[in-house]
């Protein structure tokens, strides 16, 4: 299995689930969305986030739930299986 980490943007307010494994800040149905953009996206876990949150038009193509919102930029990994590799 090839391990592969690429940044990509998602909502700011679910940076305490996803890098500390806290959901206290988020609902149960906001648990669940987050967890299925997650499968949906072949994403495995979260390694890191950036510092600062940015204001996103576009708050709906990174995983939230309204228009407009705070992103930020995460660095996940993904496990991608790699035909013919023998390890």
């Amino acid at each position: 299995m090839k391990v592969q980490f690429e940044t990509t943007k998602m909502p700011a307010f679910w940076a305490s689930y996803l890098i500390n494994g806290d959901a206290s800040g988020i609902t149960l149905v906001e648990r669940h969305a987050i967890d299925a953009y997650f499968k949906r996206n072949d994403i495995v876990d979260v390694v890191d986030c950036a510092d600062e949150a940015h204001f996103s038009k576009c708050f709906d193509l990174y995983g939230g739930d309204e228009l407009e919102g705070d992103i930020l930029e995460y660095t996940v990994r993904y496990a991608q299986e790699t035909e013919g590799y023998n390890g």
